[in-house]
C-alpha cells in the first residue's frame, strides 16, 4: 500500500466512522440506548467503508 492509497482509506475511514456514527446515534435517539446506537453505527460505517473499497478494487481490474 502506497502513501496515496494509505491517505484515500484514511480519509474514507474518517467519512465512514462519522457517518455511521452520526446514524447510530440518531437511532439510538428514537429507537435504543444512545450508546449501543453510537457502537453499532460505528462498526456499521467500518464495515461500510471495506466494503466499498473491495467493490471499487474489484471494478479497476
Amino acid at each position: 500500500m502506497n502513501e496515496t492509497n494509505r491517505q484515500e482509506f484514511k480519509e474514507a475511514l474518517k467519512r465512514g466512522l462519522l457517518i455511521g456514527g452520526a446514524v447510530g446515534v440518531l437511532g439510538g435517539l428514537f429507537f435504543m440506548d444512545i450508546r449501543r446506537g453510537l457502537v453499532l453505527g460505528l462498526v456499521g460505517g467500518f464495515f461500510a467503508v471495506l466494503t466499498r473499497r473491495a467493490i471499487d478494487k474489484r471494478k479497476k481490474r
